[in-house]
């Protein structure tokens, strides 16, 4: 065969192969968009969760020095933001951006514990500053409260400055699945008034914890994140407590989270 002449045969082939490469890319292709077609949800969820993370960066750094124009624009981007994506929320399948694997129905604590993480650090900002915030040494320990020593908590200890204990049963609860109905305490606890949150506590869990779920800190979240679910209950400008939950403040004392409504959003507090 002469140098620059075409073999029909090896041409076929060739062109066989490229036609079959073509088709395998073109339904490589088709796969890829029907991955993303079908969880398009999760990934505006997760560029949501990217963009919020951002917002709350330029928030901490927006406290050292404090500018409170800085502030107050930034909170009013969060908010702006969470608005925005209630329309997208509607159309999303249940359970994206919870903490519940759909396929095992089990709770990614890994993915939990960070978020109460990045929660308990934003929540230390706004009390103490970033300066004060950076001294924390967050950490989350998932607890049973009937066994938790709320007496020996009283004690100060500065050296656990971060650390964190929320009731093991309801954390990552999926609330958006099934809307809680709460139990607020109110007679059932006058005769603590003036008395240590440790023996109120110790009380609460002991006589209604087989009967009820006790909240903490991710419920606390989860109203501070979704403003339009927060029960009418509690918009009475009293303070609410998550007894679930204790964390080791500043100058290492263990107070229990609480919420008080002032309009939206909920002020956030621990008081011992």
């Amino acid at each position: 065969m002469n140098e620059g002449s075409i073999n029909s045969r090896d041409l076929a082939r060739k062109t066989n192969v490229a036609k079959d490469k073509i088709e395998e890319g073109e339904k490589e292709l088709s796969g890829v968009q029907k991955t993303v077609e079908a969880n398009l949800d999760v990934l505006v969820h997760e560029a949501s969760m990217d963009y919020l993370a951002k917002l709350q960066q330029d928030l901490i750094k927006a406290t050292n020095p404090m500018d409170i124009g800085k502030v107050t624009s930034i909170a009013e981007q969060i908010s702006s933001h969470q608005e925005n994506m209630k329309k997208y929320q509607a159309l999303a399948r249940e359970n994206v951006g919870d903490y519940i694997d759909s396929s095992t129905g089990e709770v990614d604590m890994e993915k939990f514990e960070k978020e109460l993480n990045a929660f308990m650090m934003e929540t230390f900002v706004i009390w103490y500053g970033k300066e004060g915030a950076e001294k924390a040494k967050i950490s989350i320990n998932f607890v049973d409260p009937s066994k938790v020593d709320y007496e020996a908590l009283r004690k100060n200890n500065p050296s656990e400055y971060g650390s964190v204990t929320t009731n093991k049963e309801t954390a990552g609860m999926n609330h958006k699945e099934k809307e809680p109905k709460i139990k607020i305490l109110n007679e059932e606890l006058k005769q603590f008034v003036g008395k240590p949150k440790s023996e109120v506590a110790a009380y609460v869990v002991k006589t209604y914890g087989d009967k009820y779920h006790i909240p903490g800190l991710e419920y606390e979240k989860y109203l501070l994140e979704n403003p339009d679910k927060i029960p009418a209950e509690l918009k009475d400008r009293n303070w609410y407590y998550f007894m679930g939950s204790t964390l080791r403040g500043q100058h290492g004392n263990a107070p229990v989270p609480c919420v008080s409504w002032r309009g939206s959003p909920l002020t956030r507090c621990a008081l011992a």
